[in-house]
């Protein structure tokens, strides 16, 4: 099935997570269905005056700022600028603050900074602590559930989102307000807690017509349905309306044998691998980020025929044989296994979504 235009656009290109999938399933459970999941390359050819809204999500920030390039960020500007909406999650959040490093100076909306950045010492560490920034380093003080004020009190997960800096022009929409028993410090809780509590969670830029919707922690994660609900009301401009009464089954059968097949397969080469990490770019994945994909294939494989099915096997069978040869590694890189696992998701979830558009 081939998809059309649609009024929301979610990048899953290069550099890209698993966190994308958590607003597949979000959309889904809302019947919000008018959405394509796009690659690096065709990401920037579908910014036209069809599209409403667009998000980047969880990921490298170097890779994906690198990957839709001064071309992509100059479509996405004039995007934003006719009235579009930009929502940035995480590593989406980054690439519009303030930046003299290319390619993020060719964004450069939000005059916002960010509060965990350390410019006195170069920080040699695990990337789930802190990653290089020019001579700087972006640190992440903390990571899992933490309590926001706002709309209400929230509590979402933040896996080395911004915490910014009070902003001279931008809108505060959610603060840090305090931890939880749920909270993991990855520095001194002092020291974290000097950085993180009472600073912005989300700001709200304009830029020209449009505006930028900016978070550190991922309201959009599926184990916090209130958060899901404060997410879907942040843009202004909102995601349109539900279709109702749509088929959530495919008629004429089950799931592309082949492709369940080909999923089994990675699922089991993908076991034992919990507590296994694999530095993919600048970012640590380890064996819960390759199942959510594979959940996320598992539950859409149905709507999958035909050269569609079979693209996604070919792409499974080459993430699997990747993975397993990373596995004996000793220094445990796996870049290609990683993208070629998120590009078959995202077919999959692209496609499915056109079905279920046209199933209305």
């Amino acid at each position: 099935m081939t998809a059309g235009r649609a009024s929301t656009l979610v990048y899953a290109g290069i550099g890209s997570s698993h966190s994308w999938t958590w607003l597949a399933d979000l959309f889904e459970s809302r019947g919000l269905y008018d959405l394509r999941f796009l690659d690096s390359r065709a990401f920037a050819e579908h910014l036209t005056d069809d599209v409403r809204s667009v998000i980047i999500s969880g990921g490298d920030g170097f890779r994906i700022a690198s990957a839709i390039g001064p071309h992509g960020f100059a479509h996405l500007k004039g995007f934003i600028h006719r009235g579009g909406t930009y929502l940035g999650v995480c590593a989406g959040a980054y690439l519009p603050l303030p930046s003299s490093l290319e390619p993020f100076n060719r964004f450069n909306v939000s005059t916002t900074k960010i509060e965990n950045i350390d410019c006195r010492a170069r920080i040699s560490s695990s990337p789930r602590l802190a990653v290089s920034y020019g001579s700087c380093s972006i640190i992440h003080p903390i990571r899992g559930e933490i309590e926001l004020d706002g709309i209400g009190q929230i509590r979402a997960p933040i896996f080395g989102g911004p915490i910014f800096k009070e902003p001279s022009k931008d809108e505060v929409l959610l603060r840090y307000r305090r931890f939880t028993e749920s909270t993991e410090f990855q520095i001194d809780k002092d020291d974290a807690t000097a950085i993180v509590i009472g600073r912005p969670a989300a700001v709200r830029t304009t830029h020209g017509l449009g505006e930028l919707v900016l978070l550190g922690p991922h309201l959009e994660h599926p184990r916090y349905p209130y958060a899901n609900d404060v997410f879907l009301r942040l843009p202004k401009a909102g995601f349109g309306e539900p279709m109702l009464g749509t088929r959530t089954k495919r008629d004429g059968g089950p799931a592309d044998p082949d492709l369940m097949r080909g999923l089994a397969d990675l699922k089991v080469a993908i076991l034992g691998l919990e507590n296994r990490s694999f530095l993919v770019g600048n970012k640590l994945w380890d064996g819960s980020r390759f199942l959510e994909l594979a959940t996320a294939i598992e539950r859409r494989g149905y709507s999958a025929e035909g050269s569609t099915a079979s693209g996604i096997v070919d792409l499974l069978s080459r993430a699997r044989a990747d993975i397993m040869a990373a596995k004996d590694e000793k220094l445990e890189y796996a870049d290609e296994g990683p993208e070629l696992l998120v590009e078959a998701a995202r077919r999959c979830v692209d496609n499915h979504f056109a079905f279920l558009l046209k199933s209305r």
